[in-house]
């Protein structure tokens, strides 16, 4: 049946014309020729709160607001005059509220059967809302235009899209020349990378950023302002434009600056006067409590300074206490106060030490500071210094002017010492007056000079390659020498104060590291080597505390600490205690060079090291030296027992790796895997290490066949010496020959079990081969028969090769 079109007949027509004209929200008019309304849709009474019927019949001028019916008739008379066919405009229509709306007018004329005009008809939409924002966007202009404040608008990238008239006037840059480039171009170099990516990070998390920038004008000057930096982001939240709004603060700056100087500030040196040194004292001492560190105070007293003042001048004793301020000044850290009293006393406020003997190098340094001479127009003055030192927190709770008081009587007494020296306050704290002297000094100056650096070697899982670990070993980059090792210099400051100075260093630098490599994306555990005396002193678990403390992203098992086993064993009740107090905080332990000391079993079970790391020496000689197989069989085996985790220093090849596997042992550093390096290497060579293609598949050896191999080498290092004895007279081999030895124990029950195959028995056999060869050649050898000797050696070595690929072959198959 074909499809048919049904059409809507006129009524149904005009309901659909009716109804699209209920629902428009535009308001649809219809005039007669005087003015009238004659149509008003339902939107009327929406737009001006009129009912349609009480409308209907009406001028519609009684509705315009009343200040724009004489605009409306100017704005409708050319469409009357017929000059034009429509006209629109906006005008203000009176709500019944007395209120006002926007109306955007659309109109035609109405044209009669007789061509005369019948009246005018047309739409008013409402466009109330879009005056207001246009009238807030021409605020917001003017606002832009006129404000006082310079103001910058830069798109997401930071790049400027539009600046105003005091930006212009503030910086000097004219808005052609900001536009299209970074902020960056006022910048000072007053503020550090640093600063500006906290601005950013503020920005980002909390879209405002407030605070005083030091820029720098088009003509160099530099200026500082007070910014606020708004961000203007979309629904979803993406950044699509920033707001600076900044003033300039310089003058008020400079004179609150001016201000301070004179409240805070000698100004004569212009170091830090009485006053600061009051604030920084007490809030020292407070860091010092909260951290667990130490904080010192060194009152310094010049030595002959009066003696110039009287016989050169007021002027030259001034020049001199400038230049001996500024010395102060570089001999310090920056975390330090250097303080002028008055006259020529002076005060040095030592901050964030972690050890009772930390301050030393660094009043060495003031001493010789002060000591060296200054030229003052052609004329050379000398002085030296007493220095009288207190160390803060003590056994009993002191306030600021006490520690001042006890700095102030141990200066007087380094004076009554012989000047040029420091003394200490209190019998407790006993590094006293002794000068440090020879290499001690030479390595205290090192560590305030920074010489001192470490180098970090890996230690990997042998058999899966993981980076387990980094140990940190210290090197000492002497300005003369160059690069030295450990063993240059720390056997020097065995037993010293020094010592420990050292070991909290390296400690510290250590925990540096670490949080660097977690900014490259690197989280590696690293090992640090722990003197017996650092072990020992009474606080050095709060210490390490604090430390962590200090540095909260470095997880506490993170960081691994050494002690050698000679060293734990020195005091080994307060080591243990030691060692599991840090345990309890998260820091593991590992008892280094295991194996050098007594390595009993009662030690092990007494300190609670986690990690047993075995001494290179009987690594290195492992393969060759069947007494250090020994011993590395019996190490693994009491750890084994005690569950501790095994580490061989002294990897040196891929032989090492394998057979330290297969004995069970699979963690190990040494030269085979990676020299030590510094620490702006590592990130690099993890990324590329790779377990080495000889290690791919080793695995750990059952026991028979890790027996077999200890066995192996032992015989091996047996031929060797038996080879060396008769071709160059080295010491003779133990006697193997009439006795059995243990690979011929193995092979012998080996051979003799139902499951021995061909393999067992060629590799007993040439095994009994190789012994009657060792027997007729010490007969040779005793009778003067070189030549068969030869022979018989070059056999023994010929068949040797042929056992060592069979039992190589039984190790591997088990």
């Amino acid at each position: 049946m074909p499809n048919q079109l049904f059409l809507p007949t006129a009524g149904e027509r005009a309901k659909l014309a009716e109804s699209v004209l209920d629902n428009l929200k535009e308001v649809v008019f219809q005039t007669d020729a005087s003015g009238r309304w004659t149509f008003l849709n339902p939107a009327w009474e929406e737009l001006t709160g009129h009912a349609v019927q009480d409308s209907l019949g009406k001028p519609f001028l009684n509705f315009l607001w009343p200040e724009d019916r004489k605009l409306n008739q100017q704005r409708f008379l050319p469409l009357l005059k017929r000059e034009i066919e429509y006209c629109r405009h906006e005008i203000r229509y009176l709500h019944r509220d007395n209120s006002f709306r926007w109306v955007e007018v659309f109109a035609r004329l109405t044209i009669g059967p007789d061509g005369a005009a019948s009246g005018a008809s047309g739409t008013l939409s409402d466009i109330t809302e879009r005056k207001r924002n246009e009238e807030k966007l021409r605020f917001a202009a003017s606002v832009f235009l006129h404000a006082g404040e310079g103001i910058m608008i830069t798109a997401a990238d930071a790049t400027i899209i539009d600046v105003n008239g005091a930006f212009e006037k503030i910086t000097g840059y004219t808005r052609a020349e900001a536009i299209g480039r970074n902020p960056s171009m006022l910048s000072s170099g007053r503020q550090n990378a640093e600063f500006y990516d906290c601005m950013w990070e503020r920005l980002h998390k909390d879209n405002f950023w407030q605070g005083e920038v030091w820029n720098r004008r088009k003509s160099g000057e530099l200026y500082v302002e007070r910014l606020t930096i708004t961000g203007i982001r979309n629904a979803r939240g993406k950044a699509l434009n920033y707001v600076g709004i900044f003033s300039d603060i310089t003058k008020q700056t400079l004179q609150a600056q001016h201000l301070d100087r004179i409240a805070h500030y000698d100004p004569l040196t212009g170091l830090p006067n009485r006053r600061l040194l009051a604030d920084r004292l007490q809030h020292g001492m407070a860091q010092a409590r909260r951290r667990g560190s130490r904080l010192v105070v060194a009152y310094l007293d010049l030595d002959g300074f009066k003696a110039i003042n009287d016989e050169m001048g007021h002027e030259y004793g001034d020049q001199l206490l400038v230049a001996l301020g500024s010395r102060m000044t570089h001999a310090t850290r920056e975390c330090d106060t250097v303080c002028r009293l008055g006259g020529d006393e002076f005060v040095v406020v030592l901050d964030d030490l972690h050890n009772v003997v930390d301050f030393m190098p660094m009043v060495v340094r003031l001493l010789e500071a002060v000591a060296a001479p200054v030229v003052v127009d052609r004329k050379v003055l000398r002085v030296t210094g007493s220095i009288g030192v207190a160390v803060y927190p003590q056994a009993v709770d002191i306030d600021a002017d006490q520690l001042m008081r006890q700095a102030d009587q141990a200066m007087y007494r380094a004076k009554t010492l012989g000047k040029n020296r420091y003394a200490l306050f209190g019998e407790d704290l006993q590094p006293s007056e002794a000068q440090l002297s020879g290499p001690v000094e030479e390595i205290a100056r090192a560590i305030s000079n920074h010489e001192f650096v470490l180098y970090y070697q890996p230690i990997v899982n042998l058999q899966s390659g993981e980076l387990n670990s980094l140990e940190a070993l210290i090197r000492w980059q002497h300005p003369v020498r160059g690069l030295l090792p450990p063993a240059e210099f720390l056997p020097l400051i065995e037993g010293h104060p020094v010592a420990a100075s050292l070991d909290n260093w390296v400690l510290d630098e250590a925990l540096r590291q670490h949080q660097c490599w977690l900014d490259e994306g690197l989280d590696i555990s690293v090992s640090v080597n722990m003197s017996s005396p650092k072990l020992q002193e009474h606080d050095f678990v709060e210490r390490l505390r604090a430390k962590l403390q200090a540095n909260p992203r470095v997880a506490p098992g993170r960081i691994k600490l050494e002690v050698l086993e000679t060293s734990a064993l020195e005091d080994i009740g307060h080591v243990s205690q030691t060692i599991a107090e840090c345990a309890a905080l998260g820091v593991p332990f590992a008892l280094d060079d295991f194996g050098t000391g007594y390595s009993s079993l009662l030690y092990l079970k007494q300190l609670p090291a986690k990690r047993i790391k075995i001494d290179q020496s009987f690594v290195r000689d492992m393969l060759v030296d069947s007494d250090d197989l020994a011993i590395l069989e019996g190490v693994l085996g009491m750890a084994a027992a005690f569950k501790r985790e095994v580490i061989a220093e002294g990897v040196e090849s891929i032989e090492h790796a394998r057979m330290l596997v297969q004995m069970g042992c699979l963690m190990g550093q040494g030269y085979g895997i990676a020299r030590p390096m510094p620490p702006q290497q590592v990130v690099a060579w993890a990324a590329q290490w790779r377990l080495p293609e000889g290690l791919a598949g080793c695995r750990v050896l059952g026991r028979n066949s890790a027996q077999l191999l200890v066995a192996t080498v032992e015989h091996q290092a047996w031929i060797k010496a038996l080879l060396g004895y008769v071709r160059r007279r080295e010491p003779p081999p133990p006697s193997f020959i009439e006795e059995q030895c243990r690979l011929d124990m193995w092979l012998d029950e080996a051979v003799h079990s139902p499951q021995a195959g061909e393999l067992v028995q060629m590799a007993y056999r040439l095994h009994e081969a190789q012994h009657e060869l060792a027997r007729q050649m010490l007969g040779h050898l005793a009778h003067g028969e070189m030549s068969a000797l030869y022979d018989a050696a070059a056999d023994l070595e010929r068949i040797g090769e042929q056992l060592q690929v069979a039992l190589n072959r039984l190790v591997e198959g088990g």
